[in-house]
């Protein structure tokens, strides 16, 4: 029995060993996964790589997103997305983008949170910087413009 013991005993140690060494994603792999989730309409999976003050903003994006035409979400969804920069500096992170379907760039901000990288949104980077007077629809919501999420739909 002590054989046992000892056996399930480092079982345990080395388990805990191995799964102390998993190592956090860097911003880019973060920034990849949360486009991929935007590009899949899965607002829920994009969430999980945003920061808690970036949910609101997440969710006012699927709004829009449901607003699109069917073409609009299939550009969005095929595009190609690359990194093709990335620069930290302490807990702040920056990752760029290129979407092959417009050949656009895409910066994205990232700040450490809890220790894992996370995106940072503001409402200003999926509105607009100005909405017309009279423009807005029956609910107070402005017209659905692309953002820098979803510059395929502008091609």
């Amino acid at each position: 029995m002590s054989y046992y013991r000892r056996f399930i005993y480092l079982m345990c140690v080395s388990g805990l060993a191995l799964s102390s060494c998993k190592k956090k994603p860097e911003p880019q792999e973060v920034a990849l996964e949360f486009m991929h989730a935007i590009q899949e309409s899965n607002f829920e999976r994009a969430k999980e790589y945003a920061t808690k003050e970036s949910q609101q903003v997440i969710l006012l994006y699927s709004i829009f997103d449901g607003k699109r035409n069917e073409n609009e979400k299939e550009k969005i969804k095929n595009a190609k997305l690359e990194v093709i920069n990335q620069k930290e500096d302490g807990d702040k992170a920056t990752v760029t983008i290129l979407n092959s379907s417009v050949s656009s760039q895409e910066t994205l901000q990232l700040v450490k949170e809890g220790g894992q990288w996370k995106i940072s949104l503001t409402l200003e980077s999926i509105l607009p910087t100005s909405v017309p007077p009279g423009t807005m629809d029956l609910n107070g919501m402005p017209p659905v413009v692309p953002g820098p999420l979803d510059t395929a739909a502008m091609k």
